[in-house]
């Protein structure tokens, strides 16, 4: 009963397409959902914001021309020749259906008028207006611009909506980028997306893949020798994964104020955006994330990370994971929306600043109890991790390379002023609320990752600082630009302090709590890690000359702490920038380069006791840079006075 009624159906179509007893109606309005979109610094999609995945391709020439003949091939080989409808094809559509097979008649225009203008319902009166609008839009289009929007609207699964979004979702490429056998397996998808999901029944897709190439062969695009070739290669499917999600979220909030004050959505006017997102070192942050995370216990495989890369002088946000694998990407950010203690990754704010004021990197320093404020309720009594202590004086490069709390403490309360250190942490870029207690050497004022990425980023870069950022540009449907970044830097600190500085965090990372690092890493690094008290926060901020990266790791819940060897920042948080670094050297040679040391530092022998410049009676002397436009007094301990007030140092 059902085929008597297709035949009949078809027999009335190819009577009124004869007799041209169409029924008059106009073109509606093409209405299509594109998304806007964005993309890395190297022109990678990083994901889409908007209900649909879908990005509109202006013209033809941006597709591969192996996707148009597998199209036409396919669906349509009568396609150049129609207006709009096939009697051929209608006629072959009628003889399947009775033969029992399922191909339809409908052409390329056909099936464009129904995805834009119709449902999917199988009556005479939806098709008769099918036809009818199929060479209304041929009378409008030429054959190009038909090709151009039916790949614009088709729905290739995955959420993909048109040619450049499958093109990336399957291939990770632009569309005019497509080979043969990949346009083939995009074309083959469009018969039925979820019966051929190469999640699910990849061999099913790659027979269609190869029903689509044979379709070249049959007319006379491809040879069948060449056929017999390619058909034994793999699918070669590279899908799309998010490779930033909260980074995406990060860069939506920001977009949106930006748009708004201009009268536009994101989700409506189909715009480009352009971040700072390096494609290569995200995916280097994740998988160095995702192969700790494989050695935590499973007691803790709940914990959350914060990880964000600013590069040194330029502020742009080069890596962003703002929360574990299973954290909500519009959810919490851990690296822009938490502020956490840093512990002893806070210190090279309070060295930076003593360097700064013309102490040296031999400057001894006590490593002995105190207390501050005996009695008082704000009584503050420090120690160092295990509780003892040397009694003895080391130089400040020593103290920064084993983090000794006591001596950061004596330093602090002795060298300096709290008040000192929070306008000094604030001229290099924190932004945080820091109190101002002797307290904050050890790191017990709160901040967020990119604060202490951003900051530190200036010993990278020559006392350079810039405001992180993630936005690039932005550009309409048209190309045209709408926004830029106009991202101004500053200096805050000079060159020498930066070097000095520096120089000792670099050996943090060879001989002191960093050194797990060098399990991973070979090259340049520079960074100081942090573990709060009682275990609750875990950190790293490490450096080159081109990035730099802080690592934060705890629990939501403060009262949740961090155990089992993984409590340290040495043990959990070095380990992650060591694994990322390591593969983002190997993509990028440059990252090896070495510190440069300014004209203004040179090597000078200081004498150990009292880390003033040597004079001829110190026995014990070792060399330090020095900052060489700040000199240190001449010892005043073995020196005789006379020398050291007659003593004069040129230009």
């Amino acid at each position: 009963m059902r085929k008597t009624f297709l035949r009949v159906n078809y027999f009335l179509l190819l009577f009124f397409i004869h007799t041209g007893m169409i029924f008059s109606q106009d073109l509606p309005p093409i209405k299509l959902d594109y998304s806007s979109y964005v993309l890395s610094s190297d022109n990678k999609l990083i994901g889409y914001i908007g209900e649909k995945h879908r990005v509109d391709i202006k013209s033809t020439l941006n597709i591969s021309g192996y996707v148009i003949k597998c199209l036409v091939a396919t669906e349509d080989r009568d396609f150049y020749e129609h207006d709009g409808v096939s009697v051929k094809g209608l006629a072959r559509g009628l003889l399947s259906t009775i033969t029992g097979n399922t191909q339809g008649g409908s052409t390329i225009t056909m099936q464009l008028a129904r995805n834009l203008f119709l449902t999917q319902e199988k009556t005479v009166s939806r098709k008769l207006s099918e036809i009818e609008l199929a060479q209304k839009l041929e009378e409008k289009f030429t054959k190009d611009q038909i090709l151009q929007l039916y790949l614009n609207t088709v729905y290739f699964g995955h959420g993909a909506y048109g040619i450049w979004a499958a093109s990336q979702e399957y291939f990770s490429k632009s569309p005019d980028q497509l080979s043969i056998t990949e346009s083939a397996t995009l074309i083959g998808l469009l018969q039925s997306p979820n019966g051929y999901d190469p999640n699910k029944v990849p061999d099913k897709l790659l027979k269609r893949r190869n029903e689509v190439l044979y379709n070249l062969v049959e007319v006379g695009k491809l040879s069948n020798q060449e056929f017999q070739r390619i058909k034994k290669s793999e699918l070669g499917l590279k899908l799309f994964e998010n490779p930033a999600r909260h980074f995406l979220e990060h860069v939506r909030k920001e977009a949106v104020n930006i748009v708004q004050k201009m009268g536009l959505t994101l989700s409506k006017d189909e715009l480009r955006i352009t971040t700072t997102i390096n494609y290569d070192m995200q995916k280097a942050a994740n998988d160095a994330v995702a192969a700790q995370w494989k050695e935590l216990p499973k007691s803790m495989q709940d914990l959350q990370i914060g990880l964000i890369s600013v590069e040194p002088g330029t502020g742009m946000i080069r890596t962003m994971i703002g929360g574990n694998v299973g954290s909500e990407s519009r959810g919490l950010n851990r690296t822009t929306q938490t502020r956490r203690q840093p512990g002893s990754s806070f210190k090279p704010f309070l060295y930076g600043y003593l360097l700064s004021i013309g102490y040296t990197l031999g400057t001894p320093l006590l490593d002995s109890p105190l207390v501050v404020d005996a009695g008082k309720p704000w009584e503050w009594k420090p120690s160092n991790v295990d509780n003892s202590y040397s009694g003895k004086i080391i130089p400040m490069i020593e103290a920064i390379e084993n983090s000794v709390n006591l001596v950061a403490a004596h330093a602090i309360t002795e060298l300096t002023s709290a008040d000192s250190i929070v306008s000094f942490s604030h001229s290099l870029g924190i932004k945080s609320n820091i109190p101002s207690y002797p307290s904050i050497a050890l790191g017990t004022g709160e901040v967020s990752p990119l604060e202490m990425a951003a900051s530190m980023a200036v010993y990278a870069s020559d006392g350079w600082y810039a405001e992180p950022y993630a936005i690039v540009k932005i550009e309409d449907k048209n190309g045209r630009v709408i926004y830029s970044n106009q991202n101004e830097k500053r200096i805050v600190l000079d060159s020498a302090t930066t070097y000095l500085l520096t120089t000792a965090l670099e050996s943090v990372v060879n001989n002191g709590t960093a050194k797990s690092v060098r399990k991973f890493y070979t090259g340049t690094a520079a960074g100081k890690t942090g573990t709060t008290q009682n275990y609750t926060d875990a950190w790293f901020v490490g450096y080159t000359p081109s990035l730099s990266t802080a690592v934060w790791v705890g629990f939501d819940n403060p009262s949740k702490k961090l155990s089992k060897g993984f409590q340290y920042g040495g043990t959990v948080c070095a380990p992650i920038w060591g694994r990322m670094m390591a593969n983002i050297s190997k993509k990028f040679s440059y990252m090896n380069s070495d510190f440069i040391q300014p004209t203004s530092v040179g090597d000078t022998l200081l004498c150990v006791e009292s880390g003033e410049l040597a004079s001829d009676y110190c026995k014990h002397t070792k060399p330090y840079p020095v900052n060489l436009e700040m000199l240190p007094t001449l010892c005043r301990i073995h020196s005789p006075e006379e020398e050291r007030y007659d003593t004069f140092y040129g230009w």
